[in-house]
């Protein structure tokens, strides 16, 4: 090969490596506002939504931890009453039985 010929090679290569790196800086420049105009927003709103799901989710686990306990304690306070009844009433038919 002559070395007009290795020049010419040389700076064909040369150019096609500038118009590569030409492509690939505006394809990132693209990808860099495609990101910044779509995604970063997208992501924002979800995670923004994500929070607010949480706390909803907070409050009606909240709400409803506290309607079981207050469910709970009316449950328990009627038995424990009826329950203490009769065994004052049983306690006390023993004594009157007892004292005769």
């Amino acid at each position: 090969m002559s070395y007009d010929k290795i020049k010419d090679v040389k700076a064909a290569g040369e150019a096609v490596t500038d118009t590569a790196r030409e492509e690939l800086d505006a394809v990132k420049a693209h990808l860099e506002c495609l990101v910044t105009q779509h995604v970063v927003p997208a992501l924002t709103r979800a995670g923004d939504k994500a929070g607010t799901l949480t706390e909803q989710a907070v409050a009606n686990a909240r709400e409803l931890a506290d309607h079981t306990r207050q469910d709970l304690a009316k449950r328990t306070r009627g038995q424990t009453s009826w329950l203490s009844i009769a065994i004052s009433g049983v306690v006390g038919f023993i004594l009157g039985r007892l004292s005769r």
